[in-house]
């Protein structure tokens, strides 16, 4: 069996570097209903093209690097950078994110991503600098 780490690089060479939407299904058990740990916050399959479209049409040439990765064999928790190119400014982003899946039979069965959205639309431009510290302050936005 193959360590959940490397189907997870796989899948984000191929569906976040290369673009391939076509491929995530193969990556994915085609049946999600079963044992998951926390069903409100796994991900589904068919909002990941979705996401990833979303993130194309803010960001480009997007590459992820693995800076830690601890693996059993069947469950992995990753730390990730991702570089990328906001589109409308030409200015480098890196954003964060923080992963634990599992894998089964080949399969991702289960995959709960923490992305850093906050960071990330504030190199976008799209909200105010320190936006973490102003709304830990209380400010509100509008």
């Amino acid at each position: 069996m193959e360590p959940t780490s490397v189907i997870l690089r796989r899948f984000y060479t191929e569906v976040w570097e290369n673009l391939r939407y076509n491929s995530i299904a193969d990556y994915f058990q085609p049946d999600l209903t079963g044992n998951i740990l926390i069903q409100e916050r796994a991900v589904d399959p068919k909002e990941v093209r979705e996401w990833m479209q979303i993130l194309d049409a803010l960001v480009r040439d997007k590459k992820v690097t693995f800076l830690h990765c601890i693996d059993d064999g069947m469950w992995c928790s990753a730390f990730l950078k991702i570089s990328c190119v906001s589109r409308a400014t030409d200015k480098p982003v890196t954003a964060y994110q923080q992963i634990l899946c599992r894998q089964k039979d080949g399969f991702i069965s289960e995959s709960y991503p923490q992305f850093d959205l906050l960071r990330f639309f504030e190199q976008l431009d799209q909200l105010p600098e320190d936006i973490d510290a102003l709304l830990m302050s209380g400010t509100v936005l509008r």
